[in-house]
Parts: C-alpha cells; structure tokens; sequence
C-alpha cells in the first residue's frame, strides 16, 4: 500500500495540495477524480517525485519519503522503481524501434540481461495484440498502439504501481476504447493502479476505490458503488456536468 499523509504543494504561493492524506491499496485499481485544476495530476505526480510537494510523507511499507527533508539520489532511485508513469502523450522515442522503446530502460537502468527483457517486451506486445509491431517505429503507429506502447514500457519496469495521467485524453473515442480494455484487463489481473481520468464509464467498471479530490482537498474517499450510486449534493454536480460536456462532444 502506498500512504500519502499531510501532503502540501504549491505553487506561486498557492496550495494545489492542501495537507492532502489518503492510502492507495495495492493489487487494487484507485480512480482519481474531479475538475479541471482541482489537484488530480500532482496529487499522481508526487507520488513519483515527478512533483516535489513542500512537505508530506509518503510511506510505501518498505520506504518512506518525507518531503520536507532532502532526497538522495539512492531514496529517489529507490522510489522510482516502485512506480511507472503513462502519460496523456505517449512520448516513445522516435529513433528507437518498438522493442527497444521498451527495453531500453530496464537495460540501462534496472541492469537487466538483454535477452530476457526482450523475451519480456515480446510477451508484453503480444498482451496488448501487438507482437508483430516488435520492430516498427512510432511514427509508423496510430495514438492508440502508441499508447499501448507506453504502457507496456511501464510494465517492463516491474513496477509495484502503475500510475496514468490521463491516458486517453489525446485519443479520439475508438483508439480510446482499444486502451481502456487494456487496462481494465491489467486491473482484473490485480496489477495496482493509480488513474487519473476524464472517463466516467471505465472508472466505474475498472476501479475498486475511487477518490475525488477539488480546490487540493479530497472530498470523497470510497467504493464507486458510493461514488456513482449514492452521490454528495456535489458529486452530482459533478457527474452532470461531466455528462453534459460528453453529449455537447458527440453531437
């Protein structure tokens, strides 16, 4: 599990995350939700010190971070392995080959043997229905198996956590869909993940615990069952909002 206790960001003086605690069960599928600007996205980021809060703990069972202290090079590594980040953008390496955006980095930095991780990167490819695409390059791919890419780079990191910002923001509806079914098979395989999105429809199939967060706090903190069924006054708001925007799009 991970733990997230007093967490405080800000930025040009202003709090985004306003002593923000909440725990992240493994081998469990955590949504985050809520507006635009309301702290979803450094909320996830902090948690691979892709944002440094100004204080905060951040306890994975086996290692914990206080931000308010300085971080060596070892914590950070350390940390770092523990958690893979997909982002919105798939941001492959255009030089490089499917397999090699893959393997790269467990061969630099995890010091795995090649074989092995390439093994790996195929049957990753394969997962997704995209092991014949092992020696193409992106350019030479849509969006969507872009990102399917990116996420099978994260996962030959072996990481405890995946976490997603947002992955099928930049993807029109069918690519979308081709991710989502991904990643709803990787959480019914017990693969822990933390989601940050915009899709009301996967986040109440795929997660197993839903947090809501707004102006840097967390307003709701439990099952989507209570989320979606059972609503605050504001997560109505919220969730009607959200279905007008999708109907204005489709129309």
């Amino acid at each position: 599990m991970i733990s997230v206790k007093n967490i405080v960001k800000k930025y040009d003086g202003k709090e985004v995350l306003k002593d923000l605690s909440v725990d992240f069960p493994s081998g469990k599928t955590t949504v985050i939700l809520g507006p635009s600007g309301s702290g979803k996205s450094t909320l996830l980021r902090s948690l691979d010190l892709l944002v440094r809060p100004e204080s905060g703990i951040i306890d994975f069972g086996d290692i914990k971070l206080d931000y308010s202290q300085p971080v060596s090079k070892k914590l950070s590594f350390d940390i770092r392995k523990k958690t893979s980040m997909v982002f919105q953008n798939w941001n492959l390496f255009p030089n490089l080959t499917v397999l090699q955006n893959i393997t790269t980095a467990p061969i630099t930095v995890l010091k795995q043997p090649k074989q092995e991780t390439e093994e790996k990167a195929r049957k990753l490819l394969e997962q997704v229905g995209l092991g014949e695409y092992a020696d193409r390059f992106p350019s030479q791919l849509s969006g969507g198996q872009q990102q399917r890419i990116s996420i099978c780079r994260a996962l030959a990191m072996n990481p405890e956590y995946v976490l997603l910002d947002e992955p099928t923001s930049a993807l029109d509806p069918e690519l979308e869909t081709q991710v989502l079914l991904i990643l709803e098979e990787l959480s019914k395989m017990g693969q822990s993940m933390i989601i940050v999105t915009h899709n009301m429809e996967f986040a109440r199939s795929v997660a197993d615990k839903i947090v809501f967060v707004e102006n840097g706090d967390i307003l709701f903190d439990d099952t989507p069952d209570k989320f979606f069924n059972h609503p605050t006054t504001r997560i109505k708001d919220f969730l009607s909002g959200i279905t007008f925007n999708d109907e204005k799009t489709t129309k």
